[in-house]
């Protein structure tokens, strides 16, 4: 009876979906491109012979009266030309043409205000093929940021005192070690935001820096970055790799094909470029699985700081109900099938040639308010915004321009849905460990490749339990931050399941000698210990 009502679920919830969009392609009249603030624009080639001529067209949002839309054209050596036009009042549009008098490749930055679009073109001399790049006249200007310097300063703090404390207290040692290796790695992940050396080009002031690993892979060009199973964001300064889930999405819709992306230029295909993503995905999760969760990702670290704020405060948590909790970690599969099947529905026309979506062709509504649709409502991005311009990383106006649409629904750094979701998920964390974790699209993806057959029978890791030192006294269960019933269940061998996140607390705090150990490769890295008696 159970599976029939569960069927029915499925059926109605499908039926609702066909319903929904028959609704939409018929009666709903598509919103307009032109909705809220943004610029886009396009250059008419991409190779050019010096002193050739590029044209730049483009359009500004939302049409007015005396707006101004300047585009600038950066040399190779970092000296710039800038042009301003008015935009049509009634339609936005602009257009300009730019003769390029040195070969290399030049960037070129449309803007209005702090919002901007970025094209490239590369200048050769066909007289000349050979002809090395110019390199830069402009002297590179070098800020020290006093305010990032002092946050890293307060975050190390917190990692060292939380090692140095944890060592006098052998039951946290684990847990201070990690806050530590978590905070490290924090840094590495955005080291960007310390490299403040930029030429001084007008641009500069509002553009993303980044300080990316790595832009190929196999021979597959991958200018985003280097995908992490991690929620590394995308759209904060100073990233050193990318997001995996916004790389699966937009590598879908909106850049499936080869060409323009955000300030890059793709000359690999989606499906390529897809390839990569699932193999570091696959390989990642095979090798350490969920680990990630626990030890590295960014979100997790801001998770646990808001928890270790609550015991500060000495409030009391909340657990979820087994029958609810089992069901809450199912969501994350369900917003991972969401993200693949949504991103499937914009890039109908590049995937299959058939639009089954309004507004998903370049410069539509969805093309410039929806594109990576998990990225409008995942916390990530507002947290990482609003941490780099807390510490002068992004000018505000650079966030907050692009919003728009009621109450500032839409936009493409802050918008009130995104932070909205960011305030409810750090109150749930507050009550409620690791509470996003249980839901997290990308965690659920990890571990469909770690602890599901047959990746699990290959799977790196394991938490293995040895069950006659087991005493059933119940503390693993009860120290899990994400209620993993499994490790007190299950009486031997291998007891983590898709819910386990890798935080090793259960055998930090585990009372029984080599009754829990965590493996890689067959071999114990660590074990839990008699503390009781010590």
């Amino acid at each position: 009876m159970r599976h029939i009502k569960r069927r029915i679920a499925i059926y109605f919830a499908i039926a609702i979906i066909i319903a929904a969009y028959l609704i939409n392609i018929n009666f709903i009249q598509p919103a307009s491109s032109c909705y809220g603030p943004c610029i886009t624009a396009k250059i008419d080639k991409t190779q050019v012979n010096i002193n050739g001529t590029v044209t730049i067209t483009g359009q500004v949002c939302p049409p007015g009266q005396n707006i101004t839309v300047e585009v600038i054209f950066t040399r190779p050596d970092y000296t710039f030309i800038q042009q301003y036009m008015i935009a049509d009042p009634k339609t936005g549009n602009f257009s300009i043409t730019q003769t390029l008098d040195m070969i290399g490749y030049w960037n070129i930055f449309s803007l209005n205000g702090a919002i901007l679009d970025r094209l490239f073109v590369v200048v050769t001399d066909p007289t000349n093929p050979n002809a090395p790049e110019p390199t830069p006249t402009v002297p590179l200007k070098v800020n020290t940021n006093y305010s990032l310097l002092g946050a890293t300063g307060a975050l190390l703090s917190v990692g060292i005192v939380g090692a140095v404390y944890g060592m006098k207290r052998k039951t946290i040692r684990i847990s201070s070690v990690r806050l530590f290796v978590q905070i490290g790695l924090l840094f590495l992940i955005f080291f960007g935001v310390f490299v403040e050396g930029r030429y001084p080009i007008p641009a500069a002031t509002i553009s993303p820096h980044e300080a990316l690993v790595a832009t190929s892979a196999f021979g597959v060009q991958m200018p985003d970055g280097i995908p992490a199973p991690f929620l590394s964001c995308y759209f904060p300064c100073g990233k050193t790799v990318t997001c995996a889930l916004w790389e699966l999405q937009t590598y879908i819709y909106p850049f499936f094909n080869t060409g323009s992306g955000w300030g890059v230029q793709y000359s690999s295909t989606g499906i390529e470029r897809l390839g990569i993503v699932l193999g570091v995905i696959i390989v990642a999760a095979v090798l350490l699985g969920r680990l990630f969760c626990g030890w590295v990702c960014p979100f997790g670290l801001y998770l646990d700081l808001v928890t270790r704020i609550r015991k500060t405060l000495k409030v009391r948590r909340r657990n979820l109900s087994p029958k609810f909790n089992e069901r809450f970690h199912q969501l994350g599969y369900l917003i991972l099938a969401l993200i693949i099947i949504v991103s499937v529905l914009f890039g109908s026309q590049a995937i299959a040639g058939i639009q089954l979506v309004p507004g998903t062709q370049k410069e539509g509504f969805v093309w410039n308010y929806f594109s990576a649709p998990f990225c409008q409502v995942c916390p990530m991005k507002p947290l990482c915004v609003l941490a780099e311009i807390s510490v002068g990383i992004m000018p505000l106006s650079h966030a907050t321009q692009t919003s728009t649409g009621i109450l500032d629904t839409l936009g493409y750094y802050l918008t009130s849905i995104n932070l909205l979701i960011l305030v409810l998920v750090t109150v749930a964390a507050f009550f409620i460990r690791r509470s996003w974790c249980r839901v997290c699209p990308l965690g659920a993806l990890m571990a469909l490749f770690n602890r599901f057959p047959p990746f699990k029978w290959i799977s790196g890791v394991r938490l293995n339990k040895q069950g006659e030192k087991c005493k059933n006294c119940g503390i693993c269960k009860q120290v899990c931050p994400t209620q993993v019933k499994s490790v007190y269940e299950q009486k031997v061998g291998d007891v983590a399941n898709s819910q386990c996140i890798w935080c090793l607390r259960c055998i930090e705090m585990c009372p029984y000698e080599d009754c829990l150990q965590l493996k890689f490769a067959g071999k114990t890295i660590v074990k839990s210990r008699d503390w009781l008696s010590r």
